[in-house]
Order: C-alpha cells, then sequence, then structure tokens
C-alpha cells in the first residue's frame, strides 16, 4: 500500500499547482452548469420536473465529457505526457457518443447497486473507476467493454483504491456540511471535485 501512495506521490510531484488550478477551472465550468439545476439552488416546485429534465439532458450531454476529459488530463500528466488544459474537451471531439454512453451506463449500473444497500454502491464505484481511462487507451472498445474491462482491472484491488482515497474524504464532508448545512453550494461543489 505505501509503494502505491509513493508511486502516486512521485508522479505528482511539480504537477500538484497545476492540478488544483485544473481542478479548479473545472470545478467553475460545473458550477456554471449545475446553476440551472433547480434542485441545487431550489426552484419552486410547480415547474421543477420540466427544468429538472431539461437540467438532465444538460449535464448528461456536457459534463461527463468535461469530467472524462479532466481525469484524461490527470492521467497524460501522470504519464508525463503533454496536456493542456484545452485538452480537457478531447472527449467532446473524439467519438463524444460512447463517452455519454459511458457516464450513463455506470450511472444507471452504480444506481442500481446503491439501492441494493450503501456498500454494494461503494464497491462498484470502485469497480468502475478505470472505465474513462479505458475508453482513453482503447478507442475500439464500447461503452460497456470499457466498464467490464475495468471490473476486470480492479478484482482484488478495491480496498486498495478505498485506501488510496480515504485521505480525501475529509475534504469530502466538508463539502457535504457547507451544501447540507450551510447552504453553500459553489464552495460545496469545489470541495467536491478537489
Amino acid at each position: 500500500m505505501n509503494g502505491l501512495i509513493e508511486r502516486a506521490h512521485e508522479a505528482l510531484s511539480g504537477k500538484v499547482g497545476r492540478l488544483i488550478l485544473w481542478s479548479f477551472l473545472c470545478a467553475m465550468i460545473i458550477e456554471l452548469g449545475m446553476m440551472i439545476d433547480p434542485w441545487y439552488y431550489g426552484m419552486p416546485t410547480s415547474s421543477m420536473w420540466i427544468w429538472f429534465n431539461i437540467f438532465t439532458v444538460i449535464y448528461v450531454f456536457a459534463v461527463y465529457p468535461l469530467l472524462i476529459g479532466y481525469q484524461w488530463g490527470i492521467l497524460a500528466l501522470v504519464r508525463q505526457q503533454s496536456f493542456h488544459f484545452k485538452d480537457v474537451l478531447l472527449p467532446f471531439r473524439r467519438q463524444y457518443g460512447r463517452h455519454v454512453a459511458a457516464g450513463l451506463l455506470i450511472a444507471v449500473f452504480q444506481s442500481g447497486w446503491t439501492l441494493l444497500l450503501v456498500i454494494p454502491g461503494i464497491v462498484k464505484y470502485f469497480s468502475y473507476a478505470f472505465t474513462y481511462f479505458v475508453l482513453r487507451d482503447n478507442p475500439h472498445l464500447s461503452a460497456l467493454e470499457a466498464i467490464t474491462t475495468s471490473r476486470r482491472l480492479m478484482d482484488g484491488r478495491k480496498w486498495d483504491a478505498f485506501k488510496l482515497i480515504l485521505p480525501v474524504v475529509p475534504v469530502f464532508l466538508s463539502g457535504l456540511t457547507l451544501y447540507m448545512w450551510l447552504d453553500l453550494p459553489v464552495l460545496a461543489s469545489w470541495s467536491f471535485l478537489i
């Protein structure tokens, strides 16, 4: 486990500032999109369902590829490859439909597992964690094949992945607190993305 943490620190050495800046920029873009979400900012209930459906379509077709591009940027930096912030938009230009389909399938599968109980949902989160990376490295795979490949890659490694994210759980919980108790969705979204 310590070896994985050391490798992660080594890969990100000298790049943390750039990643924080990218996280902030991506969070700002996502926050602008969230401003139209009636549930996020509390629109009156009479028109909520119409706006909710419109927002869902915009979110799926605009934000999923942006999040995928963000993850590709992190992967490129870790691999010592050239990557610029404008490259975050690559999933919009390369096989856009496949990336949207992958995001939708992951959301549906994970929601189904979470309905069983919270723990299976968390386990499946880690099972699907490499789907977007698989899509980047294997453009010939379909969205469902990428999800299956990610599940295979994570066999026997989900606990290690869970331990890797434990240090960021306090940031996530602080974001949840800002959103739920203090009604500060902008700050909450930034902490969720980080």
